[in-house]
């Protein structure tokens, strides 16, 4: 069971330099790549991930892949086999505003187990000045960003299932690839106002929410399955 988010990783002292320099206030712009978990279905033949360079001037992207054993907390990183993972293209600059996609391609092994990939979208700034402080050293005055998302190629021989036991608040990945539980307590509460859950196979998320009416969903492929019947005309 596990959340997944982005990792931003900035040089701060960079950064802070550079605002208190100029006076200017913390931009809010930057790299966007949309959902941080992306799917590469049995059947297909790639997964895109879409790039938005929301800063005022052009950017240039970059992508490196590393193989994990399981998405989380303590991860084991592996370096993929030479052709496993494959993405094109190698770079790519965008202009401010303007998106791009980039295309993951897998050619590992085709069996029953689901593998997983941290993906690293590196945003290097087109233009990147640099001052220098009393010691003479170079100071970046624009922080290179780096935005991580997994990328999940499902297993080619898919098993989706799972089970819900509501006298004991449990949902169970009981197959063999990956899917999201959202949790809304009540019959009139927001998406916003629920609990969602990355469950991978053979975890197991209990809550007491889940022993009480409210609307309940797998979410898998994009399609929610509703799991429990409290609510009508959901």
């Amino acid at each position: 069971m596990f959340r997944l988010r982005g990792v931003i990783s900035i040089n701060r002292l960079q950064a802070l330099l550079c605002l208190l320099m100029l006076w200017l206030p913390p931009a809010a712009q930057g790299i966007s790549i949309g959902n941080i978990t992306f799917s590469l279905a049995p059947d297909d033949e790639f997964a895109a991930k879409r790039v938005v360079n929301n800063n005022k001037s052009a950017r240039l992207y970059r992508v490196s892949i590393v193989g994990i054993d399981r998405p989380g907390g303590k991860e084991v990183i592996s370096r993929p086999a030479d052709g496993e993972v494959l993405f094109a293209p190698r770079q790519l600059t965008l202009q401010a505003g303007a998106s791009e996609y980039f295309k993951f391609y897998y050619h590992g092994p085709k069996d029953n187990r689901e593998r997983y990939y941290r993906v690293s979208f590196r945003e290097i700034p087109s233009h990147n000045y640099v001052m220098r402080n009393a010691s003479g050293a170079g100071v970046s005055m624009e922080p290179v960003i780096v935005m991580d998302a997994i990328l999940v190629v499902r297993p080619r021989e898919v098993n989706f299932k799972w089970t819900y036991d509501r006298s004991t608040g449990t949902v169970s990945n009981t197959g063999n690839t990956w899917f999201k539980l959202l949790v809304k307590p009540g019959c009139d509460t927001t998406e916003e106002e629920g609990d969602a859950w990355y469950l991978r196979p053979g975890d197991v998320v209990r809550k007491d929410t889940l022993r009480q009416a409210g609307n309940h969903y797998i979410i898998y492929n994009d399609k929610f399955i509703k799991i429990s019947g409290d609510c009508q005309g959901e």
